[in-house]
């Protein structure tokens, strides 16, 4: 199957991504009895990160990595994208109607052995090329950072055959897994495709590679910042600290380097491109602010002991961070085509994300003081429709021809 369809499919992922936050927020503001709320929960989490980001993600590493082999190299990923996103399937109606049972654990597995045979297929590729790109550690990183993922699956799985029943384990378990996705994976395989946008513009920033390693290190100990509740030794507590700090410094580092290059790349970009690898980045950016401030632990029992709060920092880097840049790549890419339809579309989902983040945190400061906003689960439903109605233009607008870029 070609780059374009593979594209224009997953973008499909991402619509069904929306309808099941609807259905989600519908079941919680309204009565729907013949869904179970847990199971819908689980699968609209599992088929989001496998079937939209994860599919998305393996596309544009497998196709930024056979670009320095050849056109027809991409076609060697065909096998392992159609098996996770098979899989991504199998999770999304296994999820619905049982839950975590045999048929979704089964489909789990098929998802970790598609990121195994991915990560080692493109690992190969890098290893092989003789021409290394600036991002190819970065895409390595986070394959790493994949596979360490994993192994919270695995334990979770683990957990529930052994009917361990302690909170506090299952908890750091899931922390850990989506740490691993969110702070490793996703974001590393994000920041070496935009590295690919500067090399391709002929930018090379000084001391990259000490800042790589500096990030990858403090991301891997950051993990412990969501686990602050298990009281550490107060050496171990300014070295998980300081974690947050570098990460916070790191970026301000960068952002602050890219600045002095902003002239010459500013025209090589479109209007909507830089609008939204700049909604991004100032994502990012609060992103590690809160990431930072964790480490307070007064800050840090609050993040982590509302689950609206929880939620709201979730969709923060799901959605702000990475959905948004992978879609301002894709339109400077040209992997899909611009029109008006596709911006508004684009617009509408925006302006969606924002009011779910800032309802989002409003809930949980309600939840501070033990109050309960009036009418909070009907806005986030309604923001839930804001943003399939932006879903729904994309994908509509990705199959009308293109026009100009314009202000």
């Amino acid at each position: 199957m070609t780059l374009k369809k593979w594209i224009n499919l997953t973008l499909i992922s991402l619509l069904l991504v929306a309808i099941l936050g609807v259905l989600l927020r519908y079941k919680i503001t309204f009565s729907l009895p013949i869904i179970n709320q847990k199971y819908l929960q689980h699968s609209h989490s599992h088929f989001a990160m496998t079937g939209w980001i994860t599919q998305m993600i393996m596309i544009l590493l497998a196709c930024r990595v056979s670009s320095v082999f050849s056109d027809q190299h991409f076609k060697k990923y065909n096998f392992v994208l159609f098996f996770n996103l098979a899989s991504a399937y199998g999770m999304l109606v296994s999820f619905l109607f049982q839950g975590y049972g045999p048929v979704s654990i089964f489909f789990s597995t098929c998802s970790i052995l598609a990121m195994y045979v991915f990560g080692v297929q493109l690992w190969r590729d890098m290893s092989k090329s003789t021409v290394k790109l600036p991002s190819f550690p970065w895409f390595k990183a986070s394959i790493i950072f994949a596979f360490l993922s994993t192994l919270g699956i695995m334990f979770l799985v683990y957990l529930m055959a052994s009917r361990n029943r302690d909170i506090n384990i299952q908890q750091a378990t899931t922390y850990y897994f989506l740490h691993f996705q969110y702070n490793g994976f996703f974001f590393f395989s994000c920041f070496g495709l935009f590295l690919n946008i500067l090399d391709n513009k002929g930018i090379n920033l000084t001391g990259t590679n000490k800042f790589f390693w500096f990030y990858s290190i403090a991301t891997a100990i950051s993990y412990f910042l969501s686990t602050l509740w298990m009281h550490f030794p107060l050496g171990i507590y300014l070295i998980v600290a300081a974690s947050g700090i570098v990460l916070l410094m790191g970026w301000v580092w960068f952002v602050n380097q890219l600045r002095g290059h902003l002239p010459a790349l500013r025209p090589s970009l479109s209007v909507p491109v830089s609008w939204l690898l700049l909604l991004s980045a100032i994502a990012y950016t609060i992103k590690v602010i809160l990431q930072a401030g964790s480490a307070i632990p007064s800050l840090n029992n609050m993040a982590f002991g509302y689950r609206p709060i929880v939620i709201g920092y979730l969709h923060l880097v799901f959605l702000a961070v990475i959905t948004i840049f992978i879609l301002g790549y894709l339109l400077y890419a040209r992997y899909i085509n611009y029109n008006r339809l596709l911006w508004y579309g684009m617009i509408v989902f925006i302006i969606g994300i924002i009011a779910n983040e800032l309802a989002l945190m409003l809930q949980g400061l309600a939840a501070m003081s033990y109050k309960v906003l009036p009418f909070i689960n009907e806005s986030l439903f309604i923001i839930t429709v804001v943003m399939l109605t932006g879903t729904i233009m994309v994908n509509l607008g990705i199959y009308k021809k293109s026009s100009k870029h314009k202000d």
